[in-house]
């Protein structure tokens, strides 16, 4: 993902916690990594920290929802 699309996302008014639980698996993927790239760079975007762990804590929601489901649990 390139910086102007990972700013496209940290700059949407709806925030991460809507953005995120929309985004499909892939999606999701590639802003986590764009995120943890910015993170590591010595002037992260702002707000990149929680958009970081808030999706880090959908991609943990979401496995958990899918082992759930593979388990048989509703």
């Amino acid at each position: 993902m390139n910086h102007s699309k990972l700013v496209h996302y940290l700059s949407d008014p709806r925030g991460p916690e809507e953005v995120l639980p929309a985004l499909t698996a892939g999606e999701l993927v590639e802003l986590l990594d764009a995120l943890y790239q910015n993170l590591d760079t010595p002037e992260p975007e702002f707000d990149a920290q929680v958009w970081y762990e808030m999706g880090v804590e959908e991609s943990c929601r979401r496995s958990v929802s899918a082992e759930g489901a593979a388990n048989g649990v509703a």
